[in-house]
């Protein structure tokens, strides 16, 4: 973290903006709510990829654990966090640096679906040597597939439990600790209400929860049941305990976006992240402005194109007037119309004038900038105090 006292007409465009009050709000409010419903929060941290804001994901639990969705991430966080989950299927090209990573912390946990990673894993601990430094199990997660189609095995497959069961009691199981199941409801991202989404989020815990339920009746060890997407963790059943999980974990939640907002998983104001961008030409003829920010700086992901409402395309919109929107983006530049055709107000936003975007998705979008420049409501949001610097890359 840097500390600096710039204001934000001094910044150069386009560039991040990170609201300190709101992510905090936000890291707040998921920890709220996993202790009311009495389960644990493993949080993401590939959306923002800092060490601070991942404080704020575990402040004033007695236990920190995060997940993380490439190696450099995981050694980055290393330095503060000593339970971390990889949660990519792993392949063997990774496995010296997940080693190295794993016997520096308590726990690098790996995700595997196929026997294949087993044996891999297998493999290079035996290959390893004598080197004292490097443990010599590994600590994996199982993961499912509870409708999203992306990884994970079929849970009411014979071929699952056979996995699991050649994981804990196999010839080679002293390699390893089998910490549970995980699965990923990714596919709430394409729901077009938030009743859609509780419907996922019941499915998605009762067929985890069932599946952990048979695993422990037939004798097997699954001490964590872990489900999650910032959509599903936005509307969790308030029986999540009684169906069986035991973690939630979110990472888009500390940010949010405008496809959060879409969805319904959030309000306007719960949206922790913006772009300033800077108004480089207006077309008042045929009522269109044009910013110095395009799909380097917004990413080209459109969005909710699946929503039965949504009839422009959608880049992005203005944080003080969600009528104004990104309807074009290249490179550089991004083209800019009303909703409803309404006239722009252009006295409000002349060449060199400073306009703050909500991204589609900040995960990208946060992706595309070497730093965070930090705001908050104690300095009126005009004036960035410090500096936060995400990881970056694999």
């Amino acid at each position: 973290m840097q500390k600096n006292r710039v204001n934000l007409k001094h910044l150069s465009t386009p560039c991040v903006l990170v609201d300190k009050d709101v992510v905090k709000n936000n890291c707040k409010r998921m920890i709220d709510r996993a202790i009311e419903l009495g389960v644990n929060i493993r949080p993401h941290m590939k959306t923002h990829k800092t060490l601070e804001i991942g404080q704020f994901q575990v402040s004033g639990l007695d236990y920190s654990r995060v997940i993380v969705s490439t190696l450099s991430e995981a050694e980055f966080f290393s330095s503060q966090f000593k339970d971390i989950l990889y949660a990519i299927p792993i392949s063997p090209n990774k496995l010296t640096h997940a080693l190295f990573i794993h016997s520096k912390i308590d726990d690098l946990h790996l995700m595997i679906d196929h026997r294949d990673h087993i044996d891999h894993l297998v493999e290079h601990l035996k290959n390893s040597g004598d080197n004292s430094n490097l443990k010599k199990y590994w600590s994996v997660f199982l993961k499912i597939d509870c409708g999203y189609h992306r990884a994970g095995c079929q849970p009411d497959s014979p071929d699952t439990i056979e996995l699991v069961d050649y994981i804990t009691k196999g010839r080679y199981s002293h390699y390893f600790k089998f910490q549970g199941i995980y699965t990923h409801s990714g596919h709430s991202y394409k729901c077009q209400t938030p009743k859609e989404i509780e419907q996922i989020a019941i499915s998605e815990a009762t067929v985890a929860g069932n599946f952990g339920k048979i695993l422990k009746q037939l004798g097997y060890p699954c001490p964590t049941v872990s489900i999650g997407s910032t959509p599903v963790c936005s509307h969790l059943p308030q029986n999540l305990k009684e169906l069986g999980v035991t973690e939630i974990h979110p990472g888009n939640y500390v940010f949010y976006d405008l496809m959060g907002m879409e969805l319904g998983n959030c309000k306007l104001s719960d949206v922790g992240v913006s772009v300033l961008a800077t108004v480089i030409s207006v077309y008042p003829d045929r009522n269109e402005l044009l910013l110095d920010s395009g799909s380097l700086a917004l990413s080209s992901d459109p969005g909710c194109t699946h929503l039965i409402n949504r009839t422009t395309p959608n880049f992005g919109i203005f944080a003080d007037d969600p009528n104004l929107r990104l309807v074009a983006v290249t490179q550089e530049i991004g083209k800019v119309q009303s909703t409803n055709q309404s006239p722009i107000p252009f006295e409000k936003y002349p060449i060199g004038s400073r306009v703050k975007i909500i991204p589609n998705h900040s995960c990208l979008t946060a992706a595309m900038f070497s730093n965070y420049h930090v705001i908050s409501s104690k300095d009126n949001y005009e004036i960035t105090t410090e500096t936060f610097v995400p990881n970056k890359h694999w």
